[in-house]
């Protein structure tokens, strides 16, 4: 998928029937909508709860160019950290929305990497037309991006100020699907997992436009992406991850109804759901790419990082 006609392609969707799976969500708390993220969260209609401990952010923060190899295709990224943290770190790997680069989650991991955490965000193969990864977009499947995010959780783990027994995925959209994917399968690999409105509707979604000739084609579905998908039941391959999950989701995503969200966080044995007010598909002009701007998207980062920050300090 890519370009805009995928964005259109997604707001013009409605939403599946879904089939609960045992289990409840948890109480959503989120802290005040302020100019800068403090310690003291609150809860939807503004109810202050118990403090957060988090660590003082750092305003040093070293960034550089990262690149790894799956196969024979170069996969680049950015690297973030804190030189003055201690030497063995936690490391969090970001895996973009469809269509967009590692930029989209640069914010992310800068705002980790003052955490103390090692952040590393990078371009999937063939993910975007800005991409500066190898590979075609007309090469790149769901599953082509989930061996390149094995590649890069194997080439991270290498690194020796990482703490290996402390990765964690991290993921918007298709990217939050990818991580999903991954965790599934290499369950012992991560400590836990972020997920931002995760796009577990894809294969619905493909299932009802790809076969629409010229019309779905023009929305930018590869012929290898539809093919590759036919048949793939999602719920079959996400949703056992045992370690913890935090799932983020705007209450009013129009790209992926929230109650995919709602029925991912009940088939995780150790998941919480917090839903965003008013947010839509994307918590910031960055999650949209030059078309963020231009729409004038809201902000709720300040938000939704504090949630973030609290699960991951809580692991």
């Amino acid at each position: 998928m890519k370009g805009f006609g995928y964005w259109v392609l997604m707001a013009l969707c409605m939403a599946w029937p879904l089939t609960a799976c045992e289990g409840d969500d948890d109480e959503l708390k989120t802290p005040d909508h302020t100019e800068q993220p403090d310690d003291t969260p609150a809860d939807s209609t503004g109810t202050t709860t118990d403090s957060v401990a988090v660590t003082p952010p750092v305003e040093w923060v070293d960034s550089m160019e990262y690149c790894c190899m799956r196969d024979s295709n170069r996969i680049y990224g950015m690297l973030y950290q804190n030189p003055l943290a201690s030497n063995i770190r936690p490391a969090v790997i970001l895996s973009h929305s469809s269509s967009l680069t590692h930029e989209a989650m640069a914010g992310y991991a800068l705002m980790l990497a003052r955490r103390g955490y090692v952040a590393y965000c990078f371009d999937f193969c063939g993910g975007s037309t800005d991409s500066k990864s190898d590979g075609d977009t007309d090469d790149m499947t769901l599953f082509t991006e989930v061996e390149d995010l094995r590649a890069v959780v194997n080439a991270v783990k290498k690194l020796g100020f990482v703490d290996r027994q402390r990765v964690y995925l991290m993921g918007s959209s298709q990217g939050g699907l990818v991580s999903a994917l991954l965790a599934d399968e290499e369950p012992d690999a991560f400590a836990g997992m972020v997920l931002f409105y995760p796009a577990f509707n894809i294969p619905d979604l493909v299932s009802q436009f790809a076969g629409m000739g010229q019309w779905g084609d023009s929305f930018g579905l590869s012929q290898k992406y539809v093919d590759a998908l036919k048949g793939f039941d999602v719920w079959k391959h996400v949703g056992t991850f045992p370690h913890p999950v935090c799932i983020v989701h705007g209450t009013a995503d129009i790209i992926v109804d929230i109650s995919y969200s709602e029925k991912a966080g009940a088939c995780y044995p150790h998941a919480e759901l917090h839903r965003i007010q008013g947010a839509n598909h994307g918590f910031n002009a960055a999650n949209y790419g030059s078309m963020g701007n231009m729409m004038g998207m809201k902000d709720y980062d300040d938000v939704v990082m504090p949630i973030v920050y609290d699960f991951l300090g809580r692991q």
